[in-house]
């Protein structure tokens, strides 16, 4: 059994120079999308936003740089949603939403460092097709609060509201539309100085019933209907005069008209503040926002207009946006303001986050590198030039790691996401080749560019799908590639780009195509994966050999190998990634030995220096193949140890697509994420040297896992300082004295990471807290 430590990173924490890994955000900034972005109402120029996936973020710096200050760990694949301020702006609320599951729920978290100060799981986790739709929870007692919830009965549209008062242990119905004509709810709120005041902003029913916003003054036992026939959503109190409420319309048919509504007296009468609207498709208003410092100064965002004013409503300034452009501003979604500078204002829409100085009037994108990356991640790093390419918007951006220069290729606006999608597969030996296969009508296309994806030659057409699941091309002669399309493999010599000659490799199996190697020494020898297989041919594909010896764990139907590598350093070292782990063959792929034992998407050998190996997960629900988060294992003995960079130290970032550059002493190993854009981790691989080992064995702590005290022997290095770290930075326990004995009782069970420093040098040690 090989070896395995599992490395926890924190990135919060500053070390030397032989620093442990560092996570950082590459994606252009043109292309960043954030949600629901929150001025912080203590702390100047410190904002708070959420991703378009499963994190929460944070700035210091008014925008101009972000740091992920909450990551989901994804149990099920969820998304976050409603990002709110509450309890006086000391904490940050948001909806967990994991459609169909019990990890349905929303969060409570302590705004400083991210932890977990509270959670309200789903009430009714057996309904089909469940999802949290809307929430509220009361500021000065949080055990109060109201979680609406959608799903399916009978494949109808069910909406049911809840309502806790011991923070969510136990939960009470008090809407359930099925009672009320199969009205949807929209929108809920509680009062924020009367938890037995609550409100229902209703919807559509599936007949011609719609509408009404229904009020409660007894905690959801009794109901009344205000203004009927229109639908609700956005509703916004008065933060000095919780009697004076804004009330906006939202989608509707038939009577239905758009209005601001405006009630004086807690919302037993309401009138129609007389705005005058701006018609475009659906008529709606979204969000409505008095200003915390100035609530004289309120914003309603409607689908095409920004709508302010600064006296109270006694006049409103119209800022009215006629076509659907991504670049500016069309449906938004939440506003805030800034409480240090009066006028700014940040406002997020469905496509971007805009900043005003004027208070709504001019808007500026806000640049952000949290890109929603779709497609996959490729490079060429292996002669010529450096480059990157990652999928954006159904094409790519190339990146020239060498000048930092980036051209986007085939990008469609964020409006229009119709046609095909271009999948960039870099060539290796060729700089700046890639290739791409897309489905056009009822045809599928392989194409070819040489200039990195500026112009396309087309190869090869056929109704059937070629979609590439891996290609390599001849070292020694570049001309000639190899596709693989899943169960189906081509040789396409492309010396005449304009006649290029299409043949197809007949093929052992028929099981999915994940790997081909060919031999740099003899082109004719060629190795490819099939299923659970390994295949050799020396005839350039004309005949195969099954050499799966060593293979005998992976288990046809259950099993698949998705990947395999040749060693640019050792023409003999072959790698393979599986579902059960990775296999090395030193003899050019006649036999394997495992030599990691759990599931891996990714593996690549350095090629610069000897014995390094980087390998990679990806983020996998479990449908098609084990669960896993994104994760790093790496070995720098040429895989008889290695170490794994967790999914937590990560962040749980959701990636389907990775690639390595390799260095003398470390690698960046580049993510394609679906909500942080391009991510860059680089790894440590440096290994140490004798009197570093002794140095390392100098330090012990025990026991380990530990409930109370905690002991460090450090044999004849003097300590001069212990701090002891959360696994996400944050410092707990910090000792300057009698540091031989520390008492940890008061921590949570979980990990943690130790710091000591000596007088020469500073050590890490990883703790298990029982």
């Amino acid at each position: 059994m090989k070896k395995t430590i599992i490395l926890f990173v924190f990135l919060l924490i500053a070390v030397g120079p032989s620093a442990m890994s560092q996570l950082s955000f590459e994606a252009h900034d043109d292309y960043g999308q954030l949600y629901d972005i929150l001025f912080d109402s203590n702390q100047e120029n410190t904002l708070y936003a959420r991703t378009v996936g499963n994190h929460i973020v944070k700035s210091s710096d008014s925008g101009d740089t972000w740091q992920i200050l909450y990551s989901d760990p994804m149990v099920q694949y969820c998304t976050l949603k409603d990002l709110r301020l509450i309890n006086n702006s000391e904490s940050l609320s948001f909806i967990v939403k994991a459609e169909g599951t019990a990890y349905n729920k929303v969060v409570v978290l302590n705004l400083t460092d991210g932890t977990v100060q509270k959670e309200y799981n789903v009430p009714n986790p057996q309904e089909s097709d469940i999802l949290i739709a809307s929430y509220d929870i009361y500021s000065p007692n949080n055990d109060i609060a109201l979680l609406h919830t959608t799903y399916t009965i009978n494949f109808g549209f069910t909406n049911e509201v809840f309502l806790t008062l011991d923070g969510g242990a136990t939960w009470r119905s008090i809407y359930f539309s099925p009672d009320y004509r199969d009205i949807s709810i929209n929108n809920v709120a509680i009062s924020p100085n009367n938890p037995d005041k609550l409100f229902l902003m209703r919807g559509v029913s599936p007949g011609s019933d719609m509408g009404g916003l229904f009020v409660s003054e007894d905690g959801g036992t009794t109901w009344d209907e205000k203004i009927p026939g229109n639908t609700y959503s956005a509703i916004a109190f008065n933060p000095d005069n919780s009697n004076d409420i804004l009330l906006g319309t939202f989608y509707g048919y038939g009577t239905h008209q758009e209005n601001l509504y405006r009630s004086q007296d807690g919302g037993d009468t309401w009138n129609v503040v007389p705005l005058t609207y701006t018609s475009m498709s659906n008529d709606n208003i979204n969000f409505i926002k008095f200003n915390p410092t100035n609530p004289a100064n309120i914003v309603v965002l409607e689908e095409n207009e920004i709508i302010v004013t600064q006296d109270d409503g006694l006049t409103w300034e119209h800022q009215v946006y006629t076509a659907i452009d991504p670049e500016d501003y069309y449906y938004g979604l939440s506003v805030s303001f800034n409480p240090f500078e009066a006028n700014d204002v940040i406002i997020t829409t469905d496509f971007y986050p805009f900043r005003s100085l004027d208070g709504g009037i001019t808007l500026s994108k806000l640049s952000n590198r949290f890109v929603n990356s779709t497609g996959r991640i490729d490079a060429h790093f292996e002669s010529g030039g450096n480059h990157l390419y990652y999928g954006l918007r159904n094409g790519f951006i190339h990146k020239d790691l060498d000048s930092n220069s980036e051209t986007g290729y085939r990008m469609r606006p964020l409006n229009n996401t119709f046609g095909a999608t271009t999948f960039p597969y870099a060539d290796v030996e060729v700089e700046g080749r890639i290739f791409n296969s897309s489905r056009f009508g009822m045809n599928s296309v392989l194409e070819m560019s040489t200039d990195h994806g500026a112009n396309y030659i087309s190869l090869y057409s056929s109704m059937m799908f070629l979609n590439i699941y891996t290609l390599a091309t001849d070292p020694s002669n570049t001309d000639l590639i190899w596709f693989s399309f899943g169960e189906m493999a081509y040789k396409v010599d492309v010396t005449d780009v304009s006649m290029p000659i299409i043949t197809e490799v007949n093929l052992p199996s028929t099981n999915l195509l994940y790997g081909i190697i060919i031999d740099p020494m003899d082109s004719d020898r060629i190795t490819i994966t099939q299923g659970t297989a390994v295949y050799s041919s020396t005839d350039g594909g004309a005949t195969w050999e099954n050499t799966s010896s060593g293979l005998e764990t992976l288990v046809e139907g259950q099993d698949m190998i998705l990947d395999a590598k040749r060693n640019p350093l050792d023409p003999n070292e072959y790698l393979l990634a599986t579902t059960k782990g990775i296999y090395l063959s030193t003899n050019k792929g006649q036999n394997w030995v495992r030599t990691f034992e759990e599931f891996v998407d990714k593996v690549d050998f350095s090629n610069i220096t000897s014995g390094h190996i980087v390998a990679r997960n990806h983020y996998s629900d479990g449908f098609l193949y084990p669960r896993a988060n994104s994760r790093i294992i790496y070995s720098t003995d040429a895989g008889q140890n290695w170490e794994v960079i967790s999914g937590e130290a990560l962040e749980y970032i959701n990636s389907s697509s990775s690639i390595v550059r390799f260095y003398e002493d470390n690698a960046d190993v580049f993510y394609g994420t679906f909500d942080t854009g391009l991510v860059r981790y680089n790894i440590d691989l440096s290994t140490l040297d004798v009197a570093q080992s002794q140095l390392k064995d100098a330090i012990a702590i025990y026991p380990n896992p530990v409930s109370t005290n905690l002991w460090i022997s450090a044999a004849d290095l003097q300590i001069e300082d212990v701090k002891i770290y959360t696994i996400k930075g944050q410092l707990v326990i910090q000792v300057s004295e009698n540091m031989e004995q520390i008492d940890i009782s008061s921590l949570t069970s979980g990990v943690y990471l130790i710091k000591i420093e000596t007088a020469k040098q500073t050590f890490f040690k990883r703790l298990l807290k029982k």
